[in-house]
């Protein structure tokens, strides 16, 4: 005679799931800048026309975005009564 389905699970005790390990340190399978050491990322989502302005601002002075985007953000830091706090230089081009 065939055993029912609620015979087997009755006879079956649950196993204790296996208790994960902790997570070891994985090493890092890329390389990061030594220009974005101990820095973070600050961005935003903004209309596409006026990202292309923006960068081509940055290129009639001969600047990188990272550059423009420090000087509007030092003008708001005195703005709102800050002292500056970001230097205006690219990691990418050593000057």
């Amino acid at each position: 005679m065939k055993a029912s389905l609620k015979t087997l699970s009755a006879t079956m005790k649950p196993q204790a799931a296996p208790k994960p390990e902790a997570p070891e340190e994985a090493p890092k399978n890329y390389r990061t800048a030594e220009t974005r050491l101990d820095t973070r990322q600050l961005s935003g989502h903004f209309p596409a026309d006026d990202v292309k302005a923006f960068k081509r601002m940055a290129l009639e002075h001969d600047m990188d975005v990272q550059e423009m985007l420090a000087e509007a953000l030092n003008m708001a830091f005195e703005r709102y009564g800050q002292p500056n706090r970001l230097q205006i230089v690219s990691g990418r081009r050593k000057r």
